[in-house]
């Protein structure tokens, strides 16, 4: 193939820039900037050359992302108390209810908390008697603004430890008159048990990190994708997407822009992109990998060129552009993904102008080497 394209360059009578200005050009282009084919050349006739277009095609923008939980329907299940587990009542898979039981703990604490919740509704109780007795002894005059002070302080701080003790009672599902049992972790939304990181007899810790269980409802699901810098302005809050994944080609899930994220990554130079998706059947998997094609609402319009003609030169990606004069030169242009055999342009070509879609490849080499 080589030596057949060289033969065509020569009896086509094509010539390279050497180290003067190009042709039609504003001079200072050095060798392997550019090549010149003469008019007639058969050469021409293996080369394909298309000006580029604007489009405002409604899916004008393709992002990689990935399905996650909703998390306003996801529940991390931990462990208020130290304890050790004595039964697990779900596994994963399972469908659960909000109050159902999940883990049942044996902790000494329970009976600490207990004891502690006791000995606060008895101060409240003994306190609510002396804020009633220096409120009758204040109004006769018998008794000091400093004492009534005191006693309404030592009151309100009787009700505030009645409130925390039972709160933390009440997250155990148990008061302070129960006796001193087992106590259950319950689940508080609706949802399906997809990960369960606990076993029977496992010591667990208030302040583990790691959540023993995870429930969501997959009636709906996320999709987090990596917008561009440059493709912003396409993005819209509240647009409608289309999603794609591996295990069902060719079909598309709707879904909606949700979140458009505040901070663009120093390294990507891409901003984080929250889709809401239904999902009823649950046919969307967290963690499926997906492509979101974003419906372009703004009416802007985009730059887009046949992928076929974009040429992939190790970190960069370039294009070969045709002038007046049949002469062709290469451009590092800057891209986003492929969408439908389209690729969209973010900077480096403008519309109107002309490039190589067939034979670039080739006439790039031929520019390398002369």
């Amino acid at each position: 193939m080589r030596v057949w394209w060289c033969a065509i360059l020569i009896m086509g009578g094509c010539s390279s820039g050497g180290g003067t200005e190009a042709p039609g050009g504003g001079g200072g282009e050095h060798a392997k900037d550019f090549i010149k084919i003469e008019p007639g050349s058969p050469h021409l006739d293996f080369i394909k050359i298309e000006p580029v277009t604007e489009s405002d095609a409604a899916t004008a923008v393709s992002l990689t992302g990935k399905v996650t939980f909703d998390e306003d329907h996801t529940q991390r299940v931990a462990s208020p108390i130290d304890g050790r587990v004595i039964a697990l009542l779900v596994k994963p898979g399972d469908k659960v209810r909000a109050g159902q039981a999940l883990v049942e703990l044996s902790s000494p604490n329970v009976g600490q908390l207990q004891a502690d919740a006791q000995k606060a509704l008895q101060d409240l109780s003994v306190q609510t008697k002396a804020v009633e007795r220096v409120h009758k002894l204040q109004a006769d005059g018998a008794i000091s603004e400093k004492e009534v002070a005191q006693a309404e302080a030592d009151f309100k701080k009787a009700k505030s430890d009645v409130a925390r003790t039972t709160a933390q009672l009440k997250s155990l599902g148990v008061s302070a008159s129960d006796p001193a049992v087992s106590v259950a972790l319950r689940a508080q939304i609706n949802g399906v048990l997809v990960e369960r990181n606990v076993l029977v007899g496992q010591e667990v810790r208030a302040d583990a990190a790691m959540p023993l269980m995870t429930i969501t409802s997959l009636e709906t699901v996320w999709v987090i994708a990596d917008a561009y810098e440059q493709d912003l302005s396409l993005v819209q809050d509240g647009a409608g997407v289309s999603l794609h994944v591996p295990a069902y080609p060719g079909e598309a899930f709707p879904g909606v822009v949700s979140h458009i994220g505040d901070v663009v990554d120093k390294d990507t130079r891409t901003v984080k992109i929250r889709c809401s998706a239904p999902n009823k059947d649950h046919r969307l998997k967290p963690e499926m990998f997906a492509k979101v094609d974003l419906q372009n609402k703004t009416g802007k319009k985009v730059v887009v060129i046949p992928s076929k003609a974009v040429i992939n030169d190790g970190e960069l990606t370039k294009v070969i552009v045709a002038t007046e004069g049949n002469v062709f030169r290469g451009r590092k242009i800057d891209v986003g993904p492929e969408v439908d055999g389209k690729i969209r342009v973010l900077s480096g070509l403008q519309a109107g102008e002309k490039i190589v879609t067939d034979g670039a490849i080739f006439l790039k080499r031929e520019i390398e080497t002369n």
